[in-house]
């Protein structure tokens, strides 16, 4: 059986890149979108967790919105797509 192939984006570290490296110095007007970007994202995901939705949680792992879904931290869980794809199949066969 062949695996499917994933991406993932560091949503936070873009970001970061993009405002660090990427902008010229003398465009700090872009600077203050990206990071309130950033910030609505992060709430977001805040929101997600409240939600409970194994959908949503996955999109927030594959955007590295997480913790578990930040391969530099400490509470990274790379077994965690599996599990929440296993929910989301479980929520679609009820539904169905």
């Amino acid at each position: 059986m062949m695996q499917e192939l994933e991406w993932r984006i560091h949503t936070p570290n873009l970001l970061k890149e993009i405002v660090d490296y990427a902008l010229p110095r003398n465009s700090g007007m872009l600077k203050f979108p990206l990071n309130q970007f950033r910030r609505r994202l992060l709430q977001l995901a805040e929101l997600a967790r409240e939600i409970d939705d194994p959908r949503l949680h996955l999109w927030c792992y594959q955007m590295a919105l997480y913790e578990e879904g930040d391969p530099g931290s400490k509470d990274y869980n790379p077994d965690a797509p599996a599990i929440l794809k296993k929910k989301i199949e479980k929520l679609r066969k009820r539904v169905t």
